[in-house]
């Protein structure tokens, strides 16, 4: 028996890491000038890296989002069966989303290229192996992101995690009006936060983070607070 407990002992954390966790992910996310400033410079570097066909400036902003964060907290809100913290990682998930496409769509207004033409946007197609790769992404990035010991290797997850290429790819698109182009991009981003959010859940259960749920709770509030206090957007 002590052998098959072992075995999953990778599976524990202790409350501190999880507190810890719980104060990284809602600082990560906060609603605040930089968090939003990364996701307009990550933006706009994935921009110009798709429309020159440059896979070095995309995995560059790649590295740059803190997009995945609001994903991680969402995942948390339904860990702990909270609205009011599901609801705060919507509404910032949902403003990071806006300004990227915003974002994208003007690049693509000031400049002149083709969509079809972008060899890197051949991969992004709708399937169940997208949503596979996504969900496997998601179980490293919720994982390695709760290991205190393993958050070096974090850079590497967040390639693998694709969010902003398609959602850039998305907002191109619309600056073309190309809608079937628009309408496959956003449906990949959908499939891979889908597979990103169900792999995180299931992590974040099975490191039993609903333990947490007064911290993760407290924190929120007190980023409100700090808002409210510094009059920045939300």
């Amino acid at each position: 028996m002590k052998k098959i407990l072992d075995s999953f002992a990778f599976l524990k954390v202790d409350q501190s890491d999880r507190n810890h966790f719980c104060t990284t992910i809602i600082e990560s996310s906060a609603p605040k000038f930089d968090f939003y400033f990364l996701v307009v410079l990550s933006t706009l570097i994935v921009s110009f890296g798709l429309i020159l066909d440059n896979v070095v400036l995309v995995i560059g902003g790649m590295l740059v989002t803190p997009i995945l964060s609001p994903i991680l907290a969402l995942s948390l809100g339904v860990v702990i069966l909270n609205a009011h913290v599901l609801a705060r990682s919507l509404k910032i998930f949902f403003y990071s989303a806006t300004w990227t496409l915003f974002i994208a769509f003007l690049v693509g207004h000031f400049n002149i290229f083709d969509i079809e033409s972008i060899t890197l946007l051949n991969n992004l197609e709708v399937g169940w192996i997208p949503f596979v790769i996504a969900f496997i992404a998601g179980l490293a990035a919720s994982y390695t992101w709760v290991k205190p010991d393993l958050n070096s290797i974090l850079p590497g997850i967040a390639i693998t995690v694709t969010l902003i290429p398609p959602l850039t790819a998305s907002g191109l698109s619309l600056s073309l009006k190309e809608l079937d182009y628009f309408y496959r991009f956003i449906a990949v981003t959908g499939l891979n936060i889908s597979g990103i959010l169900v792999a995180s859940i299931i992590v974040f259960t099975l490191l039993q983070f609903y333990k947490s749920r007064k911290r993760l709770i407290s924190e929120v509030k007190e980023e409100e607070k700090e808002i409210q206090k510094e009059g920045i957007f939300n």
